[in-house]
């Protein structure tokens, strides 16, 4: 089945998107059809739940090669954006897998909460119940993982998990959880608040495999972002929120932590780019990072 358009959408400041801000439908550049043949393929979990499964496969592999495959989540929205971002002088294009919803929209708000974050005792009231990315791993392990090595030349032992916002939140999950499962991690702008930081493990060292590649990534606005308007006030509630969220600090706190475990561990600091601004260079840097010689 051929590759249908998708968004190229924009997430708000405050790190989810409304389910209502759906803007227009992107198409890949000529460019990415150039270099990749690209499909999509509709699958049900063993949960009888619905996902879209986006590949796109180099046109010039040869059937000895074994390529690094990139699994990028949010898929609807964010897999032209990595797709679109590969040039051929970075050498040898990845097979690049996106995960995302049956739906013509960038975004499912409640599939991705559900699917994205681990169980928490708290519920954040303004993202609705969520917990369940224990369930969602084992979906990509067991179901998906298997389908994709049937259908493109990837390289097991070559995998990148790309993710941003509560994606991100997910590599974090996956990376504490299951470490051994992919050999290079991407969390850009990972929700680390969720559930108070749930997501870290409290053990020392908080990693039990050692990846090629860890990268934890965030724009400079996410955390304190400039007024649009000096003559406008403040909205007290999403300053507030902004504040106990601390998307940069968290961010960099976490990589330095794991930096003292894994040297292959590394932060960045998008400047100028907000939470939704700066989707577009992680999902650049998630195609670098798979590109990059073991």
């Amino acid at each position: 089945m051929r590759y249908l358009p998708v968004v190229l959408i924009t997430l708000i400041a405050s790190s989810l998107l409304p389910a209502r801000a759906q803007p227009p439908v992107a198409t890949l550049s000529e460019n990415a059809k150039r270099y990749f043949s690209i499909e999509q393929h509709d699958m049900e979990s063993p949960r009888q739940l619905q996902y879209r499964v986006f590949i796109a496969t180099p046109r010039d592999i040869t059937a000895q090669e074994k390529r690094p495959v990139l699994y990028v989540l949010d898929a609807n929205a964010q897999f032209p954006l990595a797709v679109n971002s590969y040039t051929p002088a970075q050498g040898p294009a990845p097979v690049i897998v996106g995960i995302g919803y049956r739906i013509d929209q960038g975004y499912d708000i409640p599939a991705r909460t559900r699917d994205y974050t681990p169980p928490t005792p708290t519920i954040d009231p303004d993202f609705g119940a969520g917990g369940e990315a224990e369930q969602f791993y084992q979906f990509i392990q067991h179901s998906v993982k298997p389908w994709v090595e049937t259908h493109a030349p990837v390289n097991p032992q070559q995998q990148t998990l790309a993710g941003h916002s509560f994606g991100g939140l997910f590599v974090l999950f996956t990376l504490f959880n299951h470490g051994e499962s992919f050999q290079r991690y991407l969390a850009a702008s990972p929700s680390i608040w969720w559930g108070d930081g749930v997501v870290i493990p409290k053990r020392s060292p908080l990693l039990t495999a050692h990846p090629t590649s860890i990268t934890i990534s965030v724009g400079e606005y996410e955390e304190k972002p400039p007024k649009a308007d000096p003559n406008q006030p403040v909205d007290p509630k999403r300053a507030k929120r902004q504040a106990q969220r601390t998307m940069v600090t968290k961010a960099r706190d976490l990589a330095a932590q794991l930096h003292t475990e894994n040297p292959a561990a590394s932060f960045i600091l998008f400047e100028g780019k907000h939470h939704g601004s700066v989707i577009p260079d992680a999902m650049a840097k998630a195609v670098e990072v798979t590109i990059q010689p073991q």
